[in-house]
């Protein structure tokens, strides 16, 4: 598998480095207190390794999700998934509520995050070259590659 530099994000290698590089917060309720309705991508980390980049067209609402679940949050089910060895095909209704909510809630509670603006119309396709750049550990290609090859039938 090539492997991909910030250098392959041309213009946009900037915003990669200042949200993977930048200060980040604590992924809690209190860290999150003061953001609005805005758009821009989510990074997450787990001391300085990216976990996970998203576009977000409302950030407080998006990390809110992440923190408390109850509604469905690719994060959350990532979390589920890769952390917990939940089934990929039950992990998204499961890590909105219940006792696998409930560990996902208290692991997350040690994660960071930094945010970033970002153009809105590019959001996703920001999110999704920063993933493959990054190679986050919930999106990243390796994180892809693991999960086609754990869906092979035995």
């Amino acid at each position: 598998m090539p492997t991909f530099t910030p250098a392959h994000l041309g213009k946009w290698e900037s915003l990669f480095t200042d949200l993977v590089d930048g200060d980040v917060s604590a992924l809690t309720e209190e860290g999150t207190w003061m953001l609005g309705e805005k758009p821009g991508l989510v990074c997450v980390f787990e001391e300085s390794e990216p976990l996970f980049i998203e576009a977000s067209t409302n950030i407080a609402k998006t990390l809110q999700c992440y923190i408390k679940g109850g509604s469905e949050c690719e994060f959350r089910t990532m979390v589920g998934v890769v952390e917990m060895g939940a089934s990929l095909k039950n992990a998204a209704q499961r890590a909105k509520s219940g006792p696998l909510a409930e560990r996902i809630t208290k692991r997350v509670a040690k994660f960071r995050y930094r945010v970033s603006p970002a153009p809105l119309k590019l959001l996703p396709q920001l999110a999704d070259a920063f993933n493959v750049v990054a190679d986050t550990r919930y999106a990243g290609p390796s994180a892809l590659a693991n999960r086609a090859l754990d869906a092979l039938p035995q």
